[in-house]
């Protein structure tokens, strides 16, 4: 039976590699058997677009071409189907790629496409109540979601920065915003046994381990034990959140002054305050919501070597 996949590609991430090369990943696999489509994207939402329409046609794998942005929406279009997810990375950070050790060249990407591991990971989902008449929402994501001082970053940093200074530009915006950002009041209820009220800075949600391509902040997550590690920094003031920044430097957040350390399978993050959400390094909304994991939700396709983002043998 002829193995399918499509390649979408986004053009506009940053780092792509040529499309020559990509090219030339496509001809590789065709010559081990595969029959292979390239689709590349013009607007946001349109990888998600193709990977669903992929996986309902019999694709047996989607590549995405792309940041952890383009990552982000094909997981989206592929969660919950039998199609699996690889990657040739591009983009600011590309997260995924450092946590599933991904290599950066396409040929080398293509190796894994054609002989690699495929894994079962779970998903996190996000999900809104309707407001104002409109349908309840809901959202996948696949590493992280942020809650207040990172998603209220990512939603002010600028495109041109990005593009031009690419990780750079969320520190540089981060140094900037932390001058004047405050904690709000919420109300958190974790698997519905423990509530905790408190004056948030930041809550990481975390189904994988590393952040912004650079520290493993969430670094006992495991992609398969239908758990998120939750990290819960209440308050904010520049003293704090300065040692909140230099545990986190050190490795030492877990069990620091102040930090709160959870695992949890369904997070409800009530008001009464509204705060900025990102997923995948996506600004995506507003609290209050609700977070939960849907084990097993994706296949992925990885190295065939040990990976300590993995309980599961």
């Amino acid at each position: 039976m002829t193995r399918r996949a499509l390649l979408v590609v986004n053009p506009s991430a940053r780092r792509l590699p040529p499309l020559q090369r990509i090219q030339e990943a496509a001809d590789w696999l065709r010559t081990r058997g595969w029959d292979v489509a390239l689709e590349t994207t013009s607007a946001p939402g349109e990888a998600t677009h193709l990977a669903r329409r992929a996986a309902s046609r019999g694709h047996s794998v989607v590549v995405a071409c792309g940041g952890d942005g383009t990552i982000h929406e094909v997981v989206n279009g592929l969660a919950g189907s039998e199609a699996v997810l690889a990657v040739i990375p591009g983009g600011t950070a590309n997260v995924w790629a450092k946590d599933a050790r991904l290599p950066r060249a396409p040929l080398e990407a293509a190796r894994i496409i054609n002989g690699g591991r495929c894994r079962r990971i779970d998903l996190g989902l996000i999900e809104w109540e309707g407001r104002s008449g409109r349908k309840a929402e809901s959202r996948y994501f696949l590493l992280m979601v942020g809650v207040g001082l990172d998603a209220h970053v990512v939603a002010r940093v600028s495109q041109g920065w990005k593009r031009r200074l690419g990780a750079a530009a969320y520190v540089l915006t981060g140094a900037r915003e932390a001058l004047f950002y405050r904690s709000q009041p919420v109300e958190l209820e974790l698997d519905g046994r423990e509530r905790l009220s408190l004056r948030l800075g930041w809550m990481l949600a975390g189904n994988t381990r590393c952040y912004g391509g650079v520290k493993r902040i969430a670094s006992r997550a495991l992609a398969d034990d239908g758990l998120l590690e939750l990290l819960i920094f209440p308050g904010y003031n520049l003293l704090r959140a300065t040692g909140y920044g230099l545990a986190m430097l050190t490795g030492r957040h877990h069990g620091a002054p102040g930090v709160i350390y959870r695992q949890a399978a369904e997070i409800e993050v009530a008001g009464p305050s509204s705060l900025p959400v990102q997923a995948d390094g996506e600004f995506v909304g507003y609290t209050p919501l609700r977070l939960r994991v849907v084990p097993g939700a994706l296949q992925v396709l990885m190295p065939d070597e040990p990976n300590p983002l993995f309980g599961a043998t």
